[in-house]
């Protein structure tokens, strides 16, 4: 019995022992990496691979007030102003406006209004955009380029572009414009004079509060830096728009550019009003200025003919320069190159076609009006 009671004993005891003896687990701690990337800065990583090739042929600072009348558009590019409340666009034909508006918890809205019969319809929202200011329409009509902020932005604004779909009007989503154009501070408008085939980025980078920077650049389409050819410093550097001589090349085309800007006046009026023109309509006549043109119609067309002629140009000395490259790359760089020489070859006979086509067109037109 006592054997018993001894053996009870110690069953009672030795987990009592065992509970008094584990011990509680401590509570993990949270570990906060400092030096992981925030979700921008991997943007900015991704976007470093398809960098756009422009040149930055000069810039100036100014109060962030007062840019949109520091931006030289020729009259046939629209015409940007401040409304009070944000930015306003307008097309050449004076038919269609963008402009931006704060509801009542303080986002900034795009909405556009068109004229019909001389009269602005109601304002309607594009509401698939967001927080979006400073629109632009380039003048092709579908083209929209805005300022907007959001998950898709490195910081701040970031310039956006989005394009009306042919088939049913509707805004395709839009697409962050990528580098050198967007950085981690606000970059406000990006505007292109295709007549002149200059480009404005706004941005406050780099600047003290209440001013931003004003960089007039030569777009180059979508053509972007092979970056196997570029230090990891000088790509950064680029995308960053670190030095404006860095993106310099040929300086004949600077020069040209910094000509056509002289000759505009700052209002969007050259020194003959931008009219000064050469069309052969027939054997027998010449137009010398736009004003000439009999029909709508052919004003309209005859602006796309020398947009379409100016990015030949362009075309074809990219093109030259893109053979002379080839001549001397390395195996796998021409690999690369040939592709691109292909699509621009073929890019060059499709704007050649359209370019017969609307001469074709506009020479009809006008000879029936003029008999």
């Amino acid at each position: 019995m006592r054997i018993l009671i001894v053996v009870l004993s110690l069953l009672i005891v030795v987990p009592s022992m065992a509970q008094k003896g584990k011990k509680r687990p401590k509570s993990r701690k949270t570990i906060v990496d400092n030096n992981k990337p925030t979700v921008a800065e991997l943007m900015f990583e991704n976007m470093l691979s398809s960098i756009r090739k422009v040149v930055i042929i000069d810039s100036v600072v100014v109060a962030k007030d007062e840019f949109l009348s520091r931006i030289p558009l020729s009259p046939e590019s629209g015409k940007l102003e401040d409304n009070g409340q944000g930015a306003s666009f307008r097309n050449d034909f004076i038919d269609k406006k963008y402009f931006s508006r704060r509801d009542t918890a303080g986002f900034s809205k795009i909405y556009v209004s068109d004229r019909l019969a001389g009269q602005w319809t109601e304002p309607q929202e594009l509401s698939t955009i967001g927080n979006a200011d400073y629109p632009f329409l380039m003048a092709d009509g579908t083209t929209l380029y805005f300022a907007g902020k959001g998950d898709a932005s490195l910081g701040g604004y970031d310039i956006f572009v989005t394009r009306y779909d042919s088939e049913d009007g509707s805004l395709l989503e839009p697409q962050n414009i990528g580098l050198p154009f967007n950085s981690f501070d606000n970059d406000y408008l990006y505007a292109e004079d295709e007549t002149d085939s200059i480009a404005w980025l706004v941005t406050d980078r780099n600047q003290p509060e209440g001013m931003v920077c004003i960089y007039t650049i030569l777009p180059n389409g979508s053509r972007s830096y092979d970056i196997s050819e570029l230090s990891d410093e000088r790509l950064r550097g680029l995308a960053r728009i670190s030095s404006i001589k860095d993106t310099w090349g040929d300086m004949a085309e600077r020069n040209a550019a910094l000509k056509r800007l002289a000759h505009n006046d700052g209002n969007g009026n050259g020194a003959e009003n931008g009219n000064s023109i050469s069309f052969i309509v027939n054997d027998k006549l010449t137009y010398t200025s736009v004003n000439q043109f009999k029909s709508p119609s052919s004003t309209s067309e005859f602006k796309r003919l020398q947009i379409i002629v100016r990015e030949l140009g362009d075309d074809d000395r990219i093109l030259k320069e893109l053979r002379e490259r080839y001549a001397s790359a390395s195996r796998s760089a021409r690999i690369k190159m040939s592709d691109e020489i292909i699509k621009l070859e073929q890019k060059i006979m499709k704007r050649e076609k359209e370019k017969r086509v609307l001469e074709k067109s506009i020479r009809n037109t006008e000879n029936i009006l003029t008999k």
